[in-house]
């Protein structure tokens, strides 16, 4: 897992407790118009180093007559940390509006001389996703994937994480997410474990709500790390914060920018 999907795993906390029957909850908290900017930092002993950028965009599109979102994502590192490892990905998805189920997703990815080019095609009626797949160690390949009903690729579930009615919920809940991620689906588990008031790098203040995720072994990880992530306790559920620690030394991802359409 590498620097986009870093930032795509932290911020796809949670959608659906066990007891809990519905896939999204509205009104969304979020907007057309919306663009989030994030700056991350490696830390190796005591220096930490600005490695990159990651951004995110909402944006109104049609398909087939069909009223969606259009979820698009890009992360690059600064030009002068290319030579030690490039990263230019893009992430984008078309999902429904009317309750955020995917239709269209496409991932292109290089990093560190690394590429893999990903595309879903969703049939929610049929509960099929129809991926098409290639990477430099594996060549291109089609398959048919059975998803539910509350699986989503990996962006779209940002945004449906950020919808949630959190005052339902208690601290010490575990939830589970379903996500669509390189040709598998997979239940992310996560704890909620309350609330923090922070100051995030631009010395503003949040009031946050906690969550914590262990995540399985990665590109970067040591298996059973666990992830802390902060969002905004207000109705945009913003991603203020996230942290966590790598192979070697620690990540931190901030809050850059926000420009949320008035909501």
């Amino acid at each position: 897992m590498k620097l986009v999907y870093l930032l795509l795993a932290l911020l796809a906390f949670t959608f659906q407790l066990k007891s809990q029957t519905a896939c999204v909850n509205t009104p969304y908290s979020f907007s057309v118009g919306e663009q989030l900017r994030y700056e991350i930092s490696y830390n190796w002993g005591f220096i930490w180093v600005n490695a990159g950028e990651v951004h995110f965009q909402v944006r109104a599109h049609s398909i087939e007559g069909v009223q969606a979102f259009h979820f698009f994502s890009t992360g690059r590192s600064y030009p002068k940390l290319d030579w030690l490892f490039k990263v230019r990905d893009t992430f984008e998805v078309y999902s429904r509006a009317a309750d955020l189920h995917p239709l269209f997703y496409r991932r292109h990815t290089l990093e560190g001389g690394f590429r893999i080019q990903n595309q879903y095609r969703f049939d929610p009626a049929k509960k099929l996703a129809y991926a098409a797949m290639e990477e430099s160690r594996t060549a291109f390949h089609r398959d048919t994937i059975q998803v539910s009903d509350c699986t989503f690729d990996v962006l779209t579930a940002t945004y449906v994480a950020r919808s949630i009615n959190f005052d339902k919920h208690q601290s010490g809940d575990t939830i589970g997410l379903q996500i669509l991620l390189d040709g598998k689906t997979f239940e992310l588990p996560v704890v909620l474990r309350g609330y923090e008031k922070i100051k995030n790098r631009d010395g503003k203040w949040w009031d946050c709500i906690l969550f914590s995720a262990v995540l399985d072994r990665g590109t970067m990880f040591r298996a059973g790390e666990e992830l802390l992530v902060w969002v905004s306790d207000d109705e945009q559920k913003i991603p203020v914060m996230m942290e966590a620690k790598i192979a070697v030394g620690s990540i931190k991802i901030y809050l850059k920018s926000a420009v949320t359409s008035g909501k």
